[in-house]
C-alpha cells in the first residue's frame, strides 16, 4: 500500500489519483512508524521523475491567492512531504483520571508524549532535507537534483505563515540551519557550498520581505485581537485566534485536524 501510494506522484496528468494518494500515505505515515523511513526512501527513489516542465509542474491549489489575487500552486509532492511531517503529531486525549498521584504521572507522561511528538516532526524534517540537500552536491550519474531542490524551496516559501500549512515554517528553520553549516564547512563539496549560498539567500531575502510586510499590517492583527476573547498576552492570543480558524474549517477539511495538533505540540513545546 506504501509503495502503491507514492508512485502516482511521479506520473503527469492524474491529479485527482495524486490527491487520493496524499490521503492514503499519510495515513500510513501517521500511524505506522516502521513504514516511516520506506516511504522517504520511496519518495527519493522516484525524486529524479518529477516533471520539470512548468506546464506541469505545480497542480496542488492553495487556498489563498498572490499578490495579484491569482490562486497560488505548489508540486502534489511538496503537499505530501509537508503532510508527512504533519502528520506525525499525536496529543494525548483528555481523559481525567480521578486518583490524583495517577493524574500528576500521567500529566508527566503527557508532556513527554507531546514533546515527543513534535521533535519526531523535527527528525523528519531534518533528515528529509539532510538527504535531498546531499543529492544536490554533485550530479547523480544524469541526474541533476538542484532544480528539484530549488523548486522544493520556492513551494516551502509560497506555503510558509499560511495557516494550512504549519510544517513549512519548521522546514525552512531547519533549512536555514543546514545550509549555513553546509556553506561554513570547509570540507563539503564546492557546487555544494556555492548551491547552499544561493539558496539561504533566497530563503533569507524573501522572509526578510514577509516579515516587513507583516509590520506594515498593524490593523488585521488589532482587528484579529479584537475578535479574540481572554486576556493572555498578545501572541497567545494570536495562537488562540489561529486554532479557532483551523477548527472551525475542519467541518470542511477534515486534514486540518491535524495541523491543529501540530500547532498546539509546538506552542506546548515552545
Amino acid at each position: 500500500v506504501s509503495s502503491m501510494g507514492i508512485t502516482p506522484f511521479f506520473v503527469e496528468n492524474v491529479s485527482e489519483l495524486q490527491l487520493c494518494a496524499i490521503k492514503l500515505v499519510t495515513a500510513v505515515f501517521s500511524r505506522y512508524e516502521k513504514h516511516r523511513q520506506l516511504i522517504l526512501e520511496e519518495i527519493f527513489t522516484s525524486l529524479a521523475r518529477l516533471p520539470t516542465s512548468k506546464r506541469s509542474l505545480r497542480n496542488f491549489r492553495l487556498n489563498s491567492s498572490d499578490t495579484d489575487g491569482e490562486p497560488m500552486y505548489i508540486q502534489m509532492v511538496t503537499a505530501l512531504v509537508l503532510q508527512l511531517i504533519q502528520c506525525v503529531v499525536h496529543l494525548p486525549s483528555a481523559e481525567k483520571d480521578s486518583n490524583s498521584e495517577e493524574e500528576l504521572n500521567k500529566k508527566v507522561d503527557q508532556d513527554v508524549l507531546i514533546t515527543n511528538s513534535y521533535e519526531t516532526a523535527m527528525r523528519t524534517a531534518q533528515n528529509f532535507l539532510s538527504i535531498f540537500l546531499k543529492k544536490c552536491g554533485s550530479k547523480q550519474g544524469e541526474e541533476d537534483y538542484r532544480p528539484l531542490f530549488e523548486n522544493f524551496i520556492q513551494d516551502l516559501l509560497s506555503t510558509v505563515n499560511k495557516p494550512e500549512w504549519p510544517a513549512a515554517e519548521l522546514l525552512l528553520s531547519l533549512l536555514g540551519r543546514l545550509l549555513v553549516h553546509q556553506f561554513s564547512n570547509k570540507s563539503t563539496e564546492m557546487a555544494l557550498r556555492v548551491a547552499s549560498l544561493d539558496y539561504l539567500g533566497t530563503v533569507a531575502a524573501r522572509l526578510r520581505k514577509d516579515a516587513v510586510t507583516s509590520k506594515m499590517d498593524q490593523g488585521s492583527i488589532a482587528r484579529i485581537l479584537k475578535q479574540v476573547s481572554g486576556g493572555e498576552d498578545e501572541i497567545q492570543q494570536l495562537q488562540k485566534a489561529l486554532l479557532d480558524y483551523l477548527d472551525e474549517n475542519t467541518e470542511t477539511d477534515a486534514s486540518l485536524v491535524v495541523n491543529v495538533r501540530f500547532l498546539v505540540s509546538r506552542a506546548y513545546r515552545n
